[in-house]
């Protein structure tokens, strides 16, 4: 974090709080004097382009559109006006990335509809919003348990 241009607690003194933050790595949150704190968002683009390439491929996108890049930043907005409106983020936490690219997918799929770049047969808003929905997966992860094995050197 050395080379960053200003560090939040810094920003956030010299604007008496009033500026809204977000750093290219990660920084915990800030605490105020109050108790309070000011949740520092990481500015990434991987909030958008997971869900810009699942939304595209879902439905088939014959190319990424201006209008899609926009939907994908837009949904990134307001999942965090919806669920983190007194915090004022800029962006969610990194532990909701995974929500928060599904909206993007749903939103950006949507839109490569309404940009007829989309392939798929169905095009009605539920179809195109079930076939995101089915296209993600929860990764499930084995436990390995290792076994000892004997071996004469």
């Amino acid at each position: 974090n050395a080379n960053v241009e200003a560090f939040p607690e810094d920003i956030v003194k010299w604007t008496d709080n009033r500026a809204l933050i977000a750093c290219g790595s990660p920084f915990d949150d800030v605490p105020l004097p109050d108790g309070g704190s000011v949740p520092i968002g990481q500015g990434n683009n991987a909030f958008v382009f997971p869900g810009l390439g699942a939304g595209a491929i879902v439905v088939g996108a014959t190319k990424i559109t201006d209008n899609m890049m926009m939907e994908g930043g837009y949904a990134v907005a307001e999942y965090c006006c919806q669920h983190w409106p007194e915090l004022k983020r800029l962006y969610p936490p990194v532990s909701e990335m995974r929500v928060v690219g599904k909206e993007v997918a749903k939103r950006v799929a949507l839109q490569a509809v309404k940009d007829g770049v989309a392939t798929i047969s169905d095009q009605s808003d539920e179809a195109v919003i079930a076939a995101v929905e089915e296209s993600f997966w929860e990764p499930v992860y084995p436990t390995v348990v290792p076994r000892k094995f004997g071996c004469v050197l």
